[in-house]
């Protein structure tokens, strides 16, 4: 009972205090306190009401986002423009499958265009060589292009690619491109600065005609974009020494230690036109040297203008000439570079090559070109003088060509092709080379 009184004391002595601290503070009421507990007993409940509703959405959302992963995890591993290699460049694969044919009514010993060196007319070789078959897929070729981040401050990238097409007869793997990009500069194996694929009328041979240029050779460039239009290219190039002996039987000899002190020197100015139409000029100069006979040495050069010129929306005319003297590495089907006289003094070839193409876009799915090459060696120099009878060597080089290609999907291209052409020899001699040539081809 002691205890029952002395609780009942301490709960009046604290009810007096804080009555006592309630009117000199002057203390909302007991209402209003009431009423502020409800109002934050109600905001809790709405906060916890909000938070259950969130967390039950992201309930319903994870199987979505879980199959959304899968998805995006099977779409990577088949997505090959989004593969990265080991230091985190862009990688991509990318080549052809292609299938050439040809049915030579005469022509060369080899498969492809080889007009320079066609049977000349009347002898067993020009019979041995008529009327056969020819197939393969040596041309076949894949690649890769690399791209650096784009968070790296500089442009960075490259190109490796690879097909079958090389050696003398066409049948042995090499590395036709091979090269790394920094902003502007390019090292590496790729086309020479002097060369103008772009510009030679469109061939189902996969070895061009007069006046083609396949050129590859390590190089050193930069490239200085001067507007949107019109850019200058200048480059350092290893055109490689151009060695050759002959039987000796001839009144001049070849070089068979021909060398290269310094690399060649190339220009290149391309202007392009708002409608698609292109033009460029193109120089080099190459100094050839020996340590054969009396050790001599010239500076080889060459110039080119070419372009293509779009004269209708589906109407494309594409052209390239050449002059070259003392050099054979940046045109196809030319005459030695230089032979050396009776003293040991080089005398190098002159000549100039004219390329011209008319191609027509006739349905969205079928394409067709008429073309024309020519090559004329100057027979009015001590070159021509020297190799006057050597049957390996011409006076001029004729070939034309139409053909069609059919595109019935954007991969896939069938191209049939008719080429003739002649050649002559300083002596007047000539050759045919007279075939339908046939492709199909699938860019992947």
């Amino acid at each position: 009972m002691n205890k029952y009184m002395s609780v009942v004391g301490q709960s009046v002595l604290a009810t007096s205090i804080l009555a006592f601290t309630s009117v000199t503070h002057a203390a909302p009421s007991l209402e209003e306190q009431v009423a502020q507990l409800q109002q934050q007993v109600q905001e809790l409940q709405a906060m916890m009401k909000k938070q259950k509703e969130e967390s039950n959405q992201i309930s319903e959302q994870l199987p979505k986002l879980a199959a959304q992963a899968e998805v995006n995890k099977a779409s990577t591993k088949t997505d090959f423009k989004n593969l990265v290699t080991k230091n985190g460049a862009e990688f991509e694969l990318y080549g052809n499958i292609r299938a050439d044919a040809t049915y030579q009514v005469k022509g060369p010993t080899t498969m492809y265009n080889y007009i320079s060196s066609v049977p000349i007319e009347g002898t067993v070789n020009e019979n041995h060589n008529s009327d056969k078959f020819l197939s393969t897929l040596n041309a076949t070729r894949f690649g890769m292009n690399f791209k650096a981040p784009s968070t790296w401050a500089h442009n960075v990238g490259g190109k490796l690619e690879m097909d079958f097409f090389g050696g003398a007869g066409r049948d042995t793997f090499r590395i036709r491109h091979a090269y790394i990009t920094y902003d502007n500069w390019l090292l590496g194996q790729t086309w020479s600065n002097f060369n103008a694929v772009e510009y030679f009328p469109e061939t189902v041979d996969a070895s061009l005609s007069v006046g083609g240029s396949l050129t590859r050779v390590p190089q050193v460039k930069y490239t200085y974009p001067i507007d949107k239009n019109l850019n200058l290219a200048v480059s350092l190039e290893d055109p490689k020494p151009e060695t050759m002996t002959t039987s000796g039987t001839q009144n001049f000899q070849t070089d068979p230690n021909a060398k290269l002190k310094l690399p060649s020197l190339t220009g290149r100015l391309n202007y392009k036109f708002d409608n698609g139409s292109a033009l460029s000029g193109r120089i080099f100069m190459t100094q050839k040297a020996t340590s054969f006979a009396q050790h001599d040495d010239f500076l080889a050069w060459g110039a080119a203008l070419g372009g293509k010129y779009k004269i209708a929306e589906n109407s494309l005319i594409r052209f390239d000439y050449n002059h070259i003297k003392g050099d054979t590495k940046n045109l196809l089907w030319s005459n030695y570079a230089y032979v050396f006289d009776k003293n040991g003094d080089i005398k190098p070839n002159e000549f100039d090559a004219l390329t011209i193409g008319f191609t027509q876009q006739i349905t969205p799915k079928i394409r067709s070109t008429l073309g024309f090459g020519y090559m004329r060696a100057n027979d009015n120099n001590e070159f021509a003088n020297l190799v006057h009878a050597d049957v390996s060597q011409n006076k001029e080089l004729k070939e034309g060509w139409i053909n069609i290609f059919y595109n019935p999907v954007k991969t896939v291209n069938f191209g049939a092709e008719y080429m003739y052409g002649e050649r002559k020899t300083f002596t007047d001699e000539k050759g045919i080379d007279n075939r339908l040539n046939f492709t199909a081809i699938y860019d992947f």
